[in-house]
């Protein structure tokens, strides 16, 4: 070998060297990752706890939010690329032009009306209504229900509940749309005779108070309820398609883990859920409560959410509704399950 084609060869490999070097110390993906504090976002919480993304080159930041409208305009403004939120906001965002799309779900069936003080007392032997008709023939006065803002998922079924099931007269109740906190806060207080949550709310209220009362769960409000999704902005799906795929096969490990491990899981949902001061024990109770029921498939919810857009325009809080074939992209989960 002469000396001018050692010297290329050499040459040769240390750009190939270089370049993989390069690779290797690619910059990570950051994904700016809002959601709001109920454990519906246990899976999100796992997924950063157990440090899977950084694995996988991926930059997690996780932003807090109150209420699901909150997120949405949040995600609409480009503010934040993913979030963990209920599934009505994601509608009424892609109904006003907002290009935002649900790539898996979370959870189903979460929400509850959860009644504490003279209305619990009223329910006793009694349905929902008949509480509701009781303590308003005693008291003379509206029950006040708290629940998160207009256009949420719970503001929506809980009104749903009210006009469509129970078929409470109006002028009985009054609603009262606070962020999640708030809610949980007033019914504690005991500022509101009922209100509409989520787990780890429902475990913490009834651990608080043992007379606190269900007035109407999960299916029994909104038959198939939909409920929490995983949505992404359009723009981060084009720029970082290989993130955002990473980011659905690691929801789903997530959720095997949710189901196979709970104290795992409940280490990791308390530090962000509980802020430190709910006990392990209640997250564990509150991940195996009725209300915990976490299912991933985006197809299972779609025929839900036609019925939950059907109410929302009887509403008027959207004017149309939105084809399903422009509120999600199956894809991503259809990759990560291999279909």
């Amino acid at each position: 070998m002469s000396l001018l084609s050692g010297i290329g060869r050499g040459l040769a490999l240390l750009l190939v060297a270089a370049v993989m070097g390069g690779a290797a110390r690619a910059e990570p993906v950051q994904v700016q990752i809002g959601y709001i504090p109920i454990l519906a976002a246990t899976p999100l919480l796992v997924i950063d706890a157990e440090g899977w993304a950084a694995k996988e080159g991926l930059t997690l930041k996780l932003i807090r939010f109150e209420s699901g409208p909150a997120a949405i305009q949040a995600m609409a403004a480009g503010k934040i690329d993913v979030m963990y939120a209920g599934v009505a906001p994601v509608v009424v965002a892609r109904g006003s032009g907002a290009d935002i799309v649900v790539v898996a779900n979370a959870a189903v069936e979460e929400l509850a009306l959860i009644a504490r003080g003279d209305l619990a007392a009223a329910a006793k032997g009694r349905s929902g209504k008949e509480a509701i008709d009781k303590l308003f023939a005693d008291k003379g006065r509206k029950i006040r229900i708290a629940t998160q803002p207009g256009g949420s998922v719970p503001d929506t079924i809980l009104r749903y509940w009210l006009q469509k099931v129970a078929k409470v007269d109006p002028a009985k109740v009054e609603v009262l749309g606070m962020g999640i906190d708030k809610t949980q806060q007033a019914l504690l207080a005991g500022a509101v005779d009922a209100a509409m949550v989520r787990e780890p709310a429902i475990t913490i209220v009834r651990q608080q108070d043992p007379q606190a009362v269900v007035l109407s769960a999960g299916n029994d409000m909104f038959p198939g309820q939909p409920g929490t999704v995983v949505a992404a902005r359009q723009a981060f799906l084009n720029e970082h398609h290989e993130a955002a795929a990473t980011l659905v096969r690691l929801h789903l490990r997530a959720m095997d883990l949710i189901a196979q491990d709970r104290p795992r899981a409940a280490r990791a949902a308390q530090e962000y859920l509980g802020k430190g001061l709910v006990e392990p024990a209640i997250t564990e109770r509150a991940l195996s409560s009725l209300s915990s029921k976490f299912v991933g498939d985006p197809h299972l919810i779609v025929e839900p959410v036609e019925r939950l857009q059907a109410f929302e325009k009887e509403l008027g809080v959207v004017s149309e509704t939105v084809p399903t074939a422009q509120v999600f992209d199956f894809s991503l989960y259809n990759a990560a399950v291999g279909k």
